[in-house]
């Protein structure tokens, strides 16, 4: 199968009038070709760009994007372990290394990695929020706390992080907390409650099509393009 979309992707470069042999020709093929939503031609033509340059970060990234996509999670480690092999510096390699081990429960590791990559870009609020969740979900309650407040006062519109700090809040029964937080959200975003009625629609609507983790897991997915922003 492979085969076959490797011959089709070169027949479709050569037709651009562009070179197979260039690198960047692949790398760029397959971001156009993920933000389509042609995941495993992507694969193919990132494992091109990498036969041609094995230190291309970007590439190594985007290919885990691509393998988590597909839920080939153990693959998607491997290859955004590779990426740090070449550059430690990259702090989208950092967060999507932290979703894939909170996929896998692997909470100490995505904790590690979350942290990583605040370090690297402190003001990302989709990293303040995920280490929130899965410090919650380790039961360090008070970092946990404070991550989350610094996703919401980093942007103060992110429903994902208000909609965690309630979860946090009622899950430790401090009902009268959870009930201030959501009036805070509503003062800052008026269809709060409506947003959540929306997104408990689509979790109806698609349970018996996929399957869902807790909604407080990793929203986001980073990659080259900055998808789901």
């Amino acid at each position: 199968m492979n085969d076959e979309i490797q011959r089709t992707l070169i027949a479709v470069i050569e037709d651009a009038g562009n070179d197979p042999r260039i690198v960047e020709t692949w790398n760029d093929l397959g971001g156009a070709l993920y933000d389509r939503g042609k995941i495993e031609e992507a694969e193919v033509a990132y494992r091109e760009a990498l036969n041609l340059d094995q230190t291309l970060v970007g590439a190594w990234r985007d290919l885990g994007a691509a393998l988590f996509i597909q839920n080939r999670h153990d693959e998607a480690e491997d290859a955004l372990k590779s990426a740090l092999v070449h550059s430690e510096e990259d702090s989208d390699v950092w967060y999507n290394l932290g979703c894939v081990y909170n996929v896998l429960d692997k909470f100490e590791d995505a904790v590690l990695a979350f942290k990583r990559a605040s370090e690297l870009n402190p003001e990302d609020t989709d990293t303040w929020c995920n280490l929130g969740v899965v410090l919650s979900a380790l039961g360090e309650f008070e970092e946990a706390e404070r991550a989350l407040k610094r996703a919401i006062e980093i942007r103060p519109d992110n429903f994902v992080g208000w909609l965690n700090l309630i979860s946090h809040f009622q899950k430790q029964g401090r009902s009268k907390e959870a009930d201030e937080a959501h009036k805070s959200a509503l003062d800052i975003i008026p269809d709060f409650d409506y947003f959540m009625e929306d997104l408990q629609e689509s979790i109806d609507e698609h349970k018996t099509r996929i399957r869902r983790r807790e909604f407080t897991s990793c929203q986001e997915w980073k990659h080259q393009f900055r998808i789901l922003d």
